[in-house]
């Protein structure tokens, strides 16, 4: 049988291939530079005008036991340390083989970007506190965050480019699978004019990434109530390759889990979608601010100690909340006193820029009084005032019998009163194609798929970080997996040869 055999007979044959990879994020990319310089012939494929994937918004942490520079900074780790922290924070539902199959390499990964000139930032390696916290430090940004590896990444493909070794393809969306005698032969693709091309290959790998973008895909993942997650994504995160192997008879996980961004804000322009937290968005980690406003849910209601010191405890009270929405609450003596509530990557969210936000109405909420502002955003404002009223009363008493807050500045209770919307948000895809230990994508029965491999996001999150998040467990494994399998692919073809 060959799927896409109309298609195949029209369109422009782009020639055979060792290995043609689907997708440009962090871990295609990886995928086409270790198999090109393993001696293969690749092709890379990619329906954006650019390479990169999620790489241009994304923080781009990265994690690894035992590196170079964490000896440098007298950090005792190992990759067995580091497995048995992803375990601890992912409850032991994350995949056993495939967390050990990359953390045991990670460290080499981490040493790989620094030979190659990667720009750290000083401060690394840290604990994130986004996340829930490793043991010790063993996670890595850049000081452009995920576009610092973009990068060199970039440069390194550049380089196999030039030398004929890699063929890239952009503008170029993926369409169907090519199977001859029941093994994945190559894929057909369609490009931004409408010319349609197939290319053929010894081996085809997945990494066209998530599918967050495309709601009626990312709903039939979450688990129910969950369905007014704000899309925090990319547009292209589409779900394209889930979509071409599940057409095939992969085996698809459907876990169930769904762990919150917590912060995002509903974008005005765009219903359903949050504002690019480039741009902006809510810090409600206090260890990197200290929190003065409080969090109440439609009713009104506080429903957390707004400084927790654990992301999960928060971001799980958020998805019992209605509509997994929360308000922030504050008043104007909190808004000359308090951090910029509003941040992102740049830093440049003075409390200058913070005040003229309060005139400009895009996202704050302002009002004379508490009854008002519970009107604006859509919240009970009997229960409103009673929360505010409480709140108040622990301020002057010194301890908050609610919820067990400790760090309680000062009362809101100076007009104007101001409030902040924000909503759950999805940014990484849970779930995606199962896999076995060589990365080969699995049918329904268990077993591979000739041909057919997969990397990266498109293997969802879960078998990485189970039913939460855990720090640079997500790019990480794309790029030491993907280098993993460019050099496996690469010295097959040799063998074959």
């Amino acid at each position: 049988m060959t799927v896409g055999r109309t298609a195949e007979r029209t369109a422009e044959h782009l020639g055979r291939f060792d290995v043609v990879v689907v997708g440009a994020g962090a871990g295609g990319l990886c995928v086409a530079i270790e198999a090109a310089e393993g001696g293969a012939r690749v092709l890379v494929i990619d329906k954006l005008p650019d390479v990169g994937g999620m790489l241009h918004i994304a923080n781009g942490e990265f994690s690894g036991a035992g590196s170079r520079r964490q000896a440098a900074h007298g950090i005792e780790d190992t990759p067995e340390r580091h497995f048995a922290d992803v375990m601890r924070l992912s409850h032991g539902k994350a995949d056993e083989d495939l967390v050990w199959r990359t953390v045991r390499a990670q460290g080499e990964t981490v040493d790989w970007l620094e030979s190659l000139g990667f720009d750290f930032d000083p401060a690394t390696p840290g604990l994130v506190h986004g996340h829930e916290v490793y043991s010790v430090p063993r996670t890595y940004w850049g000081v452009d965050l995920g576009r610092s590896l973009l990068r060199l990444l970039r440069a390194r493909l550049e380089e196999v480019v030039r030398t004929g070794a890699v063929r890239l393809l952009l503008g170029t969306r993926v369409g169907s699978a090519v199977v001859s005698d029941g093994r994945v032969v190559g894929v057909t693709g369609t490009r931004a004019d409408g010319a349609e091309v197939v290319a053929h290959g010894d081996a085809v790998v997945l990494a066209t990434g998530g599918y967050d973008a495309n709601p009626e895909v990312r709903n039939r993942f979450l688990p129910p109530g969950c369905e007014d997650a704000l899309i925090a994504c990319l547009d292209h995160a589409t779900g394209d390759g889930l979509t071409l192997a599940a057409g095939l008879g992969a085996d698809v996980s459907g876990d169930g889990y769904f762990i919150p961004v917590m912060g995002l804000i509903p974008d005005p322009g765009r219903p359903g979608f949050a504002v690019d937290y480039r741009e902006a968005f809510v810090e409600v980690a206090p260890a990197y601010r200290t929190p003065h406003e409080i969090w109440v849910n439609r009713d009104g209601e506080r429903f957390v100690a707004e400084d927790t010191t654990s992301p999960e405890h928060r971001e799980r009270a958020l998805l019992r909340q209605p509509g997994i929405a929360m308000h922030v609450i504050w008043d104007r003596a909190i808004a000359e006193t308090a951090e910029p509530l509003i941040r992102n990557g740049a830093g440049d969210w003075t409390r200058e820029r913070m005040l003229a936000e309060y005139d400009g109405g895009r996202w704050i909420v302002a009002a004379d009084t508490l009854q008002e502002l519970a009107e604006r955003l859509g919240v009970d404002a009997d229960g409103l005032a009673e929360t505010v009223r409480r709140y108040n009363e622990s301020v002057r008493d010194g301890t908050d019998p609610d919820h067990g807050r400790a760090v309680m500045p000062m009362p809101i209770e100076a007009p104007p009163f101001y409030g902040l919307t924000s909503v759950a948000a999805s940014l990484l895809s849970r779930d995606g194609l199962r896999v076995n230990g060589d990365l080969a994508v699995l049918d329904r029965a268990g077993a591979p798929i000739p041909g057919l491999y997969a990397v990266g996001e498109v293997l969802g999150n879960n078998v990485f970080a189970g039913d939460n998040y855990v720090g640079g467990m997500s790019v990480t494994p794309a790029m030491t997996l993907g280098r993993e399998l460019g050099a496996t692919l690469a010295r097959a073809g040799r063998d074959a040869g």
